[in-house]
């Protein structure tokens, strides 16, 4: 309305002032934009090019590519045991689940998955993935575990000098995965879905001694908040299956955090 007016009054003001003029009024077309001199003046008509790209940006842009596939991720952090109360064989058992989380680690390995945008622009992600994780458990007590004569589970005291007593498992399973994508950061909410492969306990004291052990939580699940960006990621992940298997003795769960590259 305002650019109306205005070139309303400059027509005005342009006749009373060059009345004696026959060429007053040019026009110039340039694509969707119209140009008008009157009298010196110029007036351009058409689209704003801020606009023009705003709307660009927002409602015309490219589609994403739908389907994506990576392989080979890695992922390295800590992991720790939360504190819960023992019961039934390990009652009045000392705290000899305590461990280093310095020491305690976990390391993923993402065999292959597929990356699926949900939406035009790329903002919306559905991720799907195979992969084989190692848990590690450092105790901080000279003990290790393993199976009685009746197959329970039950904490063992270790003597000497005792180095590095570790419970380790192994699983392989599959995750899946919704993310938001802001600029170049991607930000994904996660669960995954393993079974166990084996579970040893290892220690040296002072020879090395490593034996498989029964006891643990054949399924697992967890879910897992993390980021990406550019191929390098950090993570914060919890169990939600107990470490061990009913009865045993204690529901601890596992919380890990670390980084990942190539997830």
């Amino acid at each position: 309305m305002k650019r109306i007016i205005t070139l309303l009054a400059l027509i005005a003001f342009a006749s009373a002032a060059h009345a004696q003029t026959d060429s007053l009024v040019t026009f110039d077309t340039k694509g969707e934009t119209l140009g008008i001199s009157i009298a010196g003046f110029n007036i351009s008509l058409g689209e704003d090019k801020e606009e023009e790209y705003i709307d660009e940006y927002i409602y015309h842009e490219p589609r994403k590519k739908a389907l994506t596939a990576n392989l080979f991720g890695f992922g390295f952090g800590a992991t720790a045991l939360t504190s819960m109360p023992y019961y039934g064989p390990w009652e009045g058992k000392q705290d000899f689940l305590d461990n280093y989380s310095g020491s305690s680690l976990r390391f993923d390995m993402e065999m292959a998955s597929w990356t699926l945008s949900l939406d035009r622009r790329g903002r919306f992600y559905y991720k799907m993935g195979a992969l084989l994780s190692l848990d590690s458990y450092r105790f901080t007590d000279n003990v290790t575990l393993a199976n009685d004569e009746t197959g329970a589970l039950m904490p063992v005291p270790l003597e000497g000098q005792v180095k590095k007593s570790l419970l380790r498992a192994n699983y392989a399973g599959m995750s899946m995965g919704l993310g938001f994508k802001l600029h170049k950061t991607l930000v994904m909410l996660s669960c995954t879905a393993e079974i166990l492969g084996n579970a040893s306990v290892k220690y040296k004291n002072p020879q090395k001694t490593v034996y498989q052990v029964k006891g643990l939580n054949s399924v697992r699940s967890r879910v897992s908040l993390c980021t990406n960006w550019e191929g390098f990621g950090l993570y914060v992940d919890y169990s939600l299956t107990p470490l061990f298997k009913p009865g045993v003795g204690n529901d601890t769960h596992t919380l890990s955090f670390g980084c990942r590259f190539g997830f």
